[in-house]
This record gives structure tokens, C-alpha cells and sequence, in this order.
């Protein structure tokens, strides 16, 4: 596999409204996302698939949730392993 950019695991943030206009599907969608990545650290693919597209129900089309819906496919199929940090490794930009 070739390693692409960093090589230790960066976080990445999504600026998602101004201070006080965070709007109802805002909040639900931050409610879902972030429960959909706390059941996908854990491994539990259906959970975390429910999450996020509930969160897509809240926000259509979020990227970020549309994202890790793809993600939550391949690793259910290929289950990263025990020793699992939550990262996910770019192969291509």
C-alpha cells in the first residue's frame, strides 16, 4: 500500500454554523454523526450505518455522512481488525 500525505492519523473538523445558528437539522445531524462514529470505532457496522443515514435523513446529502456510509460497506465486508485505531488510510487523493 503506498502512504499518502501524513502518516499518523490527523482530525478533521467541519465548521457546520456561526455561534447561536446551529438550526434544528444541525443539531440532529451532529446528534447522529457523532453516535454513527462512536458505533463505527466499536465495529458495530449496522448500528453505525443506521446512524448515519438517519443523519442523512436530518441533512440530506452530507458529505461527510455519505462518506462514512461507503467506509461502513467496505469495512464490514473487510473488518479492519481488533487492534483498530479509527483511522482511515488514503490510497488515492
Amino acid at each position: 500500500m503506498v502512504t499518502l500525505g501524513r502518516t499518523r492519523p490527523q482530525a478533521v473538523f467541519k465548521i457546520m454554523a456561526g455561534k447561536g445558528e446551529l438550526t434544528a437539522a444541525s443539531q440532529e445531524l451532529r446528534t447522529r454523526y457523532v453516535e454513527g462514529l462512536a458505533a463505527l470505532r466499536a465495529q458495530r457496522w449496522d448500528e453505525a450505518l443506521r446512524l448515519f443515514e438517519t443523519a442523512l435523513l436530518a441533512m440530506p446529502g452530507d458529505g461527510p455522512s455519505m462518506t462514512f456510509i461507503q467506509r461502513i460497506e467496505k469495512m464490514a465486508a473487510a473488518p479492519p481488525g481488533e487492534g483498530w485505531d479509527g483511522a482511515w488510510h488514503l490510497e488515492r487523493k
